[in-house]
């Protein structure tokens, strides 16, 4: 079972409003979901949490990072009846029923009324926030491109009948070669990201490079059974994205 957290409130930085989030607290991973040589996982809850997305007032695209004055979001209760609140009220309100009403009436409108944060869905979306981006925000600007990555591969996920999996960007083929090779650049010294960089080096079509990285990974169960279906891929000269499905091999 997959679990998600209590949505967290935060300020947006742009307009001032609010807007909640939560988190993943438990994963599952279910069987039956692609598992593509580019890392892309299409589970249901792949955009729940993410580090970025859209203010629902004022479609800023905003860092949760950035945003302000974090706090857990109050729910608000149950309505009493007339029978209840007078119980609670002759009992000393043990149950702090009363109490978290009165919170809730005294909170402002702006915090009532708070949406969800928008995930950043289309490549569209991931170009406007790099054009945002700050200097010096590697980190921001791998996640933002690696998305990019996927939306340009998205027109070579082929479903089981036939039809894309998702509408693809038509990005030119000179910006998707650009955004692999500043990814690769910026992937290139760390060693969790081994088998992400012999992809990107295949699919770029540098495939010695790609073979040689891959055949490095090192032994954790996982990681090297994924870079040996890559190195499969690369030696036989393959640069599309594949679906490394235990089913597919």
């Amino acid at each position: 079972m997959t679990r998600i957290s209590a949505p967290t409130l935060y300020q947006c930085p742009a307009c001032a409003s609010y807007f909640t989030r939560s988190v993943l607290t438990f994963l599952h991973f279910y069987d039956d979901v692609p598992d593509w040589s580019d890392g892309k996982c299409e589970q249901w809850w792949t955009f729940i949490g993410a580090p970025v997305g859209r203010c629902p007032a004022c479609s800023r695209v905003v860092w949760v990072e950035d945003a302000n004055n974090p706090m857990p979001a109050l729910q608000e209760p149950y309505t009493i009846g007339i029978v209840a609140r007078l119980w609670h009220r002759l009992t000393g309100d043990r149950k702090g029923r009363l109490r978290d009403e009165r919170i809730w009436i005294a909170l402002p409108r702006k915090i009532k009324d708070a949406c969800r944060i928008v995930p950043l869905h289309s490549a569209e979306d991931f170009l406007e926030a790099l054009a945002a981006l700050a200097c010096n925000t590697d980190e921001r600007e791998i996640y933002l491109r690696r998305r990019l990555w996927w939306a340009w591969n998205d027109k070579q996920r082929l479903g089981k009948n036939g039809p894309l999996v998702l509408t693809p960007y038509n990005m030119l083929a000179e910006e998707a070669l650009f955004n692999m090779r500043r990814l690769l650049q910026l992937v290139e010294c760390a060693p969790s990201q081994q088998v992400e960089r012999g992809e990107l080096l295949r699919q770029l079509g540098r495939f010695d490079e790609a073979v040689a990285i891959l055949k490095a990974v090192p032994a954790d169960g996982h990681n090297e059974i994924r870079a040996l279906k890559i190195e499969k891929l690369a030696r036989s000269g393959d640069t599309q994205v594949q679906e490394l499905s235990p089913q597919t091999w």
